[in-house]
């Protein structure tokens, strides 16, 4: 007697086991969303072109391509879309639902990397000269945004940081990523002078008008403190993380390599700095 042929899964029930790894995995719900929208798309695709997904060929993932486009989807949209398409494909092999095929291999289009403003070294400069002062709300404003420039941490990090992070030149960040940061003989002396004025357990508390008002500022703080600089020096597209950009232009100016920025920043090593050297290539 014939052993029975095992069905095929329709797509719709592929995905839904699909989107139940991904929450298993610990996904968060916006990403699963993302995922949910993504292959409901695919779907569309494949049911209006009358493709066997189970059949599908490194050819059937270009026309799908040339499909997004034509429904007027930009460039990094529809990698993200080809993307979650291989991804299901990959979870069906792994799971024995079809053999192993080509279409893993299809490359997405290069990801479309669009810059904010990134301010030059003379920019940075006024942007110091506006901070000027000797109070403690001086101090802890100039060591913020010297800290952002030279570490190209995020806010969320630079709230966090405490005092017994510090080791004289550099600062020892822990958790998922774990790093050196290293920093000049300028933002050292400054912090030698902002430690005597604030002796709690994080650097940068937060402030009124009255004084330190807690022990750690906030993410909104910054982002209200950046709202002010921002005004005041005259650059009305600066924000928190245009530091951050600032940071990774000035590392590629100086030569260092893309590994060594990479470790400093606490990213993939599949991060791309591509659009910043071409910033770097339109200076003077």
């Amino acid at each position: 007697m014939k052993a029975k042929k095992k069905e095929k899964l329709s797509i719709a029930k592929l995905v839904k086991g699909y989107v139940g790894f991904l929450t298993g995995v610990g996904k968060s719900s916006s990403t699963i969303s993302s995922y949910k929208g993504d292959l409901a798309l695919f779907e569309r695709f494949l049911d209006e072109k009358a493709r066997d997904f189970y059949t599908l060929k490194p050819r059937d993932f270009e026309a799908y391509q040339y499909w997004l486009e034509r429904q007027g989807l930009k460039i990094n949209t529809r990698r993200r879309k080809l993307l979650s398409a291989k991804s299901l494909v990959k979870y069906a092999v792994s799971r024995k639902k079809m053999a192993a095929s080509d279409v893993q291999f299809v490359r997405a289009p290069e990801r479309l990397e669009r810059l904010p403003w990134i301010p030059v070294p003379t920019d940075y400069e006024k942007m110091l000269a506006t901070l000027k002062g000797q109070g403690p709300l001086a101090l802890r404003n100039q060591a913020a945004v010297r800290l952002l420039a030279e570490t190209g941490l995020t806010v969320a990090e630079l709230c966090s940081l405490r005092w017994d992070q510090w080791k004289q030149n550099s600062f020892a960040l822990e958790g998922k990523k774990p790093r050196t940061l290293r920093l000049s003989s300028e933002t050292q002396e400054l912090l030698l002078r902002w430690r005597q004025a604030n002796s709690g357990k994080h650097l940068f508390p937060g402030f009124n008008r009255h004084g330190i008002t807690s022990e750690k500022m906030t993410p909104r703080g910054v982002e209200l403190f950046f709202r002010r600089l921002a005004k005041e020096s005259g650059y009305r597209s600066l924000k928190p993380k245009t530091l951050r950009h600032f940071a990774i232009a000035s590392w590629l100016r100086a030569n260092l390599a893309e590994n060594e920025i990479q470790q400093r920043l606490g990213v993939h090593p599949n991060y791309s700095f591509h659009a910043y050297k071409k910033f770097l290539e339109r200076q003077p």
